[in-house]
This record gives structure tokens, sequence and C-alpha cells, in this order.
């Protein structure tokens, strides 16, 4: 017989909760729900959760990365405290237990977990192999001593066989080469698991996997590929997630240096605001991820509210990083600034222990949008909040604010290129490569000393600077998407960057030069007939000034429509300063497209028709101050 559903919280008494512990109580007021979504009801599904709150995107009963929350499970049950009231709770055992079984019964003899169809069918299955065994190493440090000896022995041998399947079949090797954060996972799960276990041939498999960390893992330009280019924002902290662990089981330098050779990379896309705490982080170059977060906003200004949850992508602290980030500056201090300062740690945990029980209410009620993501395997790790002084310290060494005139162009063997260009009043980079991912290639953003970032473009979906094929707003082709490598030479006062599209007839030249930029397209119309047009994605503040050949708009007050207009010049201008003119040779039709966001920024696609120049060539020049 059954022991029962598992009963849910009904009070908190915060005096009992040390501080350490405050980001789990979102986990144990949820505690209940999840652990009674698993089906105890014998049959095929017997295990399996009934409900879906993690993995949404394949909520399927072969998934086995839906099951993660066994270690929420086993977490709460093994975790002793005076205000958990799950701790070895037989309720959640039986639970547990059956959540296990189930899992263990999804994965092949080899110890590979499937996700996306049946063991016999899904391939690659490195991700959830991985990830997987990490989660069960983590329940067995916390739970495995209350454990059943039989399901303890059970633990032991699947996480080490799913291990083992990682860090030595040719389908994970092979995999990790282009999605390397899912090879980490068990590279940190392995160290833990043969710390636990005394397993000195599975430390063993671990360590031989040391010299692809810098090796077949890493571009030369210092990221872990991901999508075989660069995810120098989103999933670098599902990697950070796993470099912590990893470093703590096995401090190897080379773990470090993985962070390092990332961080310096990462900080040549921050683009701080001066006049604001916000940084704008320049992510159009990322080849996995789309549509995440453009800008920085210190997070003691988000709210408790938005933070009773960890998610990987944006922590709010980052447990157990003081130890990877080790004594001394680095380029790694980089994270400092996308976590909360010590001062507003201080401030956040006065105001946890001083919620009313109606917050507890409010918890609840936030689940129902937020699901139930795992409790995190750093939850023991200690607290890390860099004090203010730190963070800004680590703002003022970004790379864009340093004024010397300098010009980087960076490849790998795998068909990434970037150019970054760093002249007297401004920062520049473009992106290419030879293979399609999320990424948009061309120019990245335009930063100016003293006004911060005017242009940016997006990834995936989002706009971007390009030259379009027909017309952009009802759909044409974009060299955003389009494929190939460009040559960088010094000329005409500055750095030439030449890229040809031969499959539309037409090359384009940026000419990155002290005053500006100037655009040249080598044709008025595609080969195949087609008008070209330019999107250049510009970066408004609502109290921006348009100013026109023959009058202004201010950005907060065009229409949703957008703004048509007829001039030879754009301008932004920004308390009375010019910030930039974008010159079009001649006046033409444009049209200004805005999107109004809840912080005050206005996001503005300026499209037009490029003005013959000479023969057959067309462009435009930007003109910064």
């Amino acid at each position: 017989m059954g022991s029962g559903a598992v009963p849910s919280v009904e009070r908190i008494d915060r005096s009992q909760w040390k501080p350490e512990e405050y980001d789990l109580l979102y986990h144990f007021v949820h505690l209940d729900r999840v652990a009674n979504a698993v089906i105890t009801e014998p049959g095929a599904l017997q295990g399996w959760f009934g409900e879906a709150l993690w993995r949404h995107y394949s909520y399927a009963p072969f998934n086995g990365r839906v099951m993660e929350n066994y270690h929420s499970l086993a977490f709460f049950y093994g975790y002793e405290a005076p205000w958990n009231i799950y701790y070895r709770h037989p309720a959640l055992l039986e639970r547990l237990s059956l959540a296990l079984e189930y899992t263990f019964g999804l994965m092949g003899e080899n110890g590979a977990i499937p996700e996306y169809a049946t063991y016999e069918m899904d391939t690659p299955m490195l991700a959830p192999s991985s990830f997987g065994m990490e989660y069960m190493a983590a329940a067995l440090e916390v739970a495995g001593p209350v454990l059943p000896d039989g399901l303890r022995r059970r633990l032991v041998e699947q996480a080490r066989k799913a291990a083992v399947f990682v860090l030595t079949s040719d389908e994970s090797w092979e995999h990790a080469r282009s999605f390397t954060n899912q090879f980490l996972g068990a590279m940190a799960g392995g160290a833990r698991l043969a710390r636990l276990t005394g397993d000195e041939e599975l430390m063993g498999m671990v360590r031989a996997a040391g010299d692809a960390l810098i090796g077949d893992f890493m571009s030369p330009m210092g990221f872990l590929y991901e999508n075989n280019g660069p995810e120098t924002f989103a999933y670098f902290f599902v990697t950070l997630h796993r470099l912590i662990p990893l470093y703590r089981e096995w401090p190897d330098p080379r773990v470090r240096e993985v962070l390092v050779r990332h961080c310096e990379w990462m900080q040549r896309w921050m683009l701080p605001e001066p006049d604001r705490p916000d940084i704008v982080l320049s992510g159009s170059h990322q080849t996995r991820t789309s549509g995440g977060a453009s800008r920085l906003v210190p997070l003691g200004e988000v709210g408790m509210g938005h933070m009773h949850t960890t998610k990987d992508q944006r922590p709010r602290m980052q447990r157990g990083l003081s130890a990877l980030l080790g004594e001394g500056s680095s380029p790694a201090d980089v994270l400092k600034l996308f976590l909360m300062t010590a001062e507003e740690e201080a401030a956040y945990r006065r105001e946890w222990q001083a919620a009313g029980p109606d917050s507890l209410d409010a918890l609840r009620d936030s689940g129902l949008a937020a699901g139930y993501a795992p409790v995190s395997t750093l939850a023991l790790y200690p607290l890390y909040a860099p004090p203010a002084q730190e963070v800004a310290a680590a703002r003022e060494a970004l790379p864009c604010l340093d004024p010397a005139p300098r010009a980087e162009v960076l490849s790998d063997d795998r068909g990434n290129q970037y150019a970054l260009f760093r002249q007297p009043t401004y920062h520049t980079a473009l992106a290419f490569s030879t293979h399609a991912s999320a990424a948009n290639h061309g120019p990245a953003h335009l930063w100016l000393d003293g006004a911060g970032t005017l242009i940016l473009s997006r990834n995936g979906t989002g706009p971007c600077w390009e030259t379009v094929l027909g017309n952009p707003r009802t759909g044409g082709e974009g060299t955003g998407k389009a494929l190939g490598l460009a040559r960088v030479r010094e000329g005409r006062g500055g750095h030439e960057v030449l890229v040809r599209y031969p499959e539309w007839g037409l090359g384009k030249t940026y000419v990155i030069r002290p005053e500006g930029i100037d655009v040249q397209i080598s044709a008025r119309q595609a080969a195949d007939g087609r008008a070209l047009y330019e999107r250049v994605p510009l970066l408004l503040r609502g109290s921006d000034v348009i100013r026109l050949d023959y009058g202004t708009c201010p950005a907060a007050g065009m229409s949703d429509r957008g703004l048509g207009v007829v001039t030879r010049t754009v301008g932004i201008e920004r308390e009375g300063r010019r910030l930039l003119t974008l010159d079009l040779g001649q006046p033409v039709s444009a049209m200004l497209l805005p999107t109004y966001e809840p912080d005050g920024s206005v996001p503005t696609e300026l499209v037009f028709s490029p003005a013959p120049l000479f023969f057959s060539r067309t462009g435009y020049r930007l003109v910064v101050g």
C-alpha cells in the first residue's frame, strides 16, 4: 500500500532558515505539487511526472530530461533542516523511488538517456545523458546516506553507466565538439560521483577529457563551441553552472583557463551606457539561442519577486564562483556584472526575512506560470555576491572604454570570423560565417563614447544591419543570413571590410574611418532584378530627437505604423547634442519603424533604398558626432 500524498507547506518560520537556504523557498513551497505529480498507480507510466513542469518543449514519456526533478525530490528527502518537513518523509521516498526507477527504465544498456525519441531511435543522446547523470550524482550526494541500500546501489550503477557513455563514446565526443556545454555535465557529475564512491577509474575518464576543454571544444578566439560558434552570453551560464562544480571536484588549471578565455571574449561584446548602470549585450553573432536579453540591468533593481527562482541563464548569485575566479584580477571578473552586489544581496536578505504570510500565497500563484526547474546542483555551494566596488571595477575594465584605436580580425577553422574596431569616438564590430546558425552576419553594433549604443543588431529572426533583396516589410532575403567571409585590409583612411554575395551578384564594403563608417554596395539591384533596401536597427531613447532635412520628430512621438520621410540626412540628437548622422547621398524615401519597450528604449528600424553614388554603385555614410 502506498504511503499517501506528500503534504503541502502550510506555514513558513523564516527564523529557522539560514541565508544560504533562502533560494530554496520556491522549490520547497511547490514540492508537494511536483511530488504528487509522480504517477503511483501500477502500469507503464508508474513513476512518470503526470504534470508538465519542466522541459515543456518535449513533454513525452520517453524524455529522460522531463524526469530530472527526481533531484528535487531527492534534495528535500535528504536535506536535514529544522524547516524541512520532507526530510525522510515516507511518501516522498515512495515517489522518489518510482521516479528514479522510471528513469532507469528509459536508459539503454550503455547508459544513454533518451530525449526526443525512445532509446532505440534517439540520437545523439549527449545532453540528456550528461545532465541526467549530473542530477543523479547530486541526488546521491544529498540523499545517498538516507536512501535504502538497494535504491542507492541502483542510483550509483545507473549514474556511472551514463557518465561512462558520455565520457567515452564516439557519439558523445563528436556531438560535444559542436555543443560543448552538454559534455560538461558529465565531467562535473562524473567527478562528483567518483568522489562519493571512491571510483578512481571514473575520475580518470574525467581527467582524460581535460585536454579537449582547451582543444577540440574551444575556439582559438576563446569561446566553447555551441552550434559550431559562440554562445557568448545565454548558454554560457549553463556552461558556467558546470565549470564551477568541475573545478571544485577537480581544480585543474585548464578549467579556470576556460573561464578566463571565454570572459576575455565576452568582454568584447559588452557595451556600457555612459549615464546609466545598464550594459547592452551585443549578441547578434550568437549561434545557438536567439531572442535573449540584450540589456543587462542591475539585479538589485529587478526586485525580490523576480528572484525566487534560480535560472542558469541569469542567476541572482553564482554559488561557488569565488573559488573558480581565484585570487587577483582577470577578465573573468566581468561575470560580476551579471550578479547582485553584496550590498544588494544584503537588502534582498532583509526583504526576504521581513516578508509576511501573504508572500506564501503569492509564491504559490507564481508557480502556475514559472513551472518547476529542478533544484540547482549547486544548491549547497557557498554564496557569492561581489562588493559594489569590484563590480564597478569590472565595468571600467570593459574593452570598448579603452579609447586607443585598434583593429582585431579573429577567425577559426570552422568558418567563424569577427572584425572589431575601436576608433577615437566609437566602437563597432562585424561578424561573418560560412555556416548557417542563429547568428545574423554583418555589422553587430555601433557604440559611441559618451552616448552608448546607437545601432544594435539581433540574432535569430530579429532585426539586423543588412541589405535586403526585395521589400523588407514583406519578407525579402537579407545579407544577415548570407554565408561567406570578408577580406579586411587597411585603406581609405581606415580599414576596409569587403564581402561578396555571388549568388546575388553584389558585394558590400564597409570603410571604418575615424569620422564614421562608409557603406558601399556594388550594385543597384540584385542579379535577378530585385530591388535593394538597407535596414539599420537604431537603438534610440524616447527623448531622442530624429532630425531630418526639413524638420524633427521625437523618438517617443513616432506612430506605431512608422514615420515616413523623404530626406537626405537622418540625424540622432540627444539633449541638444548631435550623436549620429546618416547621410544617404541624396533625398530618398525612408521609413522609421519603432518599437516601444517598457524600459523606455525605442528600437527603430530605418529602412530605405540606397541612392546611386556612381556607375552601378550605391551607398551611404554614417558620421559620428
